[in-house]
């Protein structure tokens, strides 16, 4: 198995998986989104709430904020404190609030400087003269295969296409151009040629404009383009070498379990 980077930003990374099968192309996309650790607010509690929002819909608001997420922290199941709200396992966020506002993420104020929303300018609710709103809200770490509010970003993946050409049987009519949506088919002196196969949606728009039926599009079962989007709780890079511990530490209790039989 090869891992080529062939994009990464703060929030975005584009990677090359080869010699690969599908399996575990798949496996590694549900791991990067389900078993990858990130904070997130799941306990709050309403000290006013004069808002026109219920409790529930704000603290459900609350829980879909992006935290940054240091390491350091442990799970709650993992930690041995009593109330799980311990510093090891848990982070307090406060606010307090009065109208007229519009109340912002950034207006939270977090115990560990590090543990902060992504974006300051999420808002959370309006305030008019004369509401208040404070409450205390307690983030913990969370896997995206419990809830959305710990799914660390988007991830998803395409096969590498293949495109071949039948060079005899093409005339350069020039219909596949006009057709394909990615615009990555050209004519160059009398001949057709793609100038980037990677862009390739493989939605065989080009095979269906062919009169000649001397185009064919397919797909490498051993290479797959992979696309990070992180929420800003990780860096992209970082969900993708924690999802790889992830899957060692899984083979290797597997192969543990195996010698017990």
């Amino acid at each position: 198995m090869e891992i080529e980077v062939r994009k990464l930003t703060a929030d975005e990374m584009e990677f090359l998986l080869s010699s690969a099968d599908p399996a575990f192309a798949n496996t590694l996309r549900r791991v990067m989104m389900r078993e990858v650790p990130v904070m997130a607010i799941d306990e709050v509690e309403f000290v006013v709430n004069d808002s026109v929002v219920y409790d529930e819909i704000l603290a459900h608001s609350l829980g879909l904020v992006p935290l940054k997420t240091p390491g350091g922290y442990v799970l709650p199941s993992e930690c041995k404190c009593d109330d799980k709200r311990c510093a090891k396992c848990s982070v307090q966020l406060t606010l307090k609030k009065e109208g007229p506002a519009v109340v912002m993420s950034g207006d939270m104020k977090s115990a560990d400087k590090e543990v902060v929303p992504v974006s300051d300018s999420i808002p959370l609710v309006k305030l008019t003269k004369g509401q208040n709103l404070q409450f205390i809200a307690i983030a913990h770490l969370g896997l995206g295969k419990n809830h959305a509010q710990w799914q660390p970003g988007v991830i998803a993946y395409k096969y590498m296409p293949i495109f071949e050409l039948d060079a005899k049987a093409c005339d350069a009519c020039g219909k596949c151009v006009e057709r394909c949506p990615r615009k990555i088919l050209e004519l160059s002196d009398g001949k057709l040629k793609i100038t980037d196969v990677e862009k390739c949606i493989m939605c065989r728009a080009c095979v269906e404009a062919c009169p000649k039926e001397a185009i064919k599009i397919g797909h490498d079962e051993s290479k797959f383009i992979f696309n990070v989007e992180s929420t800003g709780a990780l860096p992209p890079e970082k969900i993708l070498s924690k999802a790889l511990d992830v899957l060692g530490d899984k083979c290797k209790d597997f192969i543990k379990q195996l010698k017990k039989l």
